[in-house]
């Protein structure tokens, strides 16, 4: 009758340790964490302006214009180009800048260039 008893324990013992090691989980956690840093914030008393545009007239001549202009606490720039390019490949380029150092109209620069090309 002991012997039966014993392994009756043993199976019980068994069994359990089983049924612990079956119910037993882990966990594991993942994270991920960005920091973006923000903008800086604009320079006081600044201006940035730009423009682009492209035409097309009647006879198929194509004309591409661009200007910007800037202003801030150093002084301020514009410029402008254009370029013209007829059905027949030739072309025709001006450009003009203008820079002014400091607001206080310290110094000026200001160039300007244009060109004809033909096919």
């Amino acid at each position: 009758m002991t012997k039966i008893v014993l392994a009756g324990a043993v199976a019980i013992a068994m069994m359990s340790g089983a049924a612990l090691a079956q119910t037993t989980s882990s966990d594991s956690t993942t994270s991920t964490q960005t920091t973006t840093a923000p903008p800086p914030p604009p320079v006081a008393n600044t201006y940035d302006s730009r423009k682009t545009q492209k035409t097309y007239d009647a006879n198929g001549v194509e004309t591409d214009k661009s200007s910007q202009y800037s202003s801030g606490p150093n002084g301020s720039s514009d410029s402008s180009n254009s370029q013209t390019t007829a059905p027949d490949g030739s072309q025709a380029t001006t450009s003009h800048d203008t820079q002014s150092s400091a607001p206080d109209g310290g110094t000026s620069t200001t160039n300007s260039s244009s060109s004809t090309t033909s096919p």
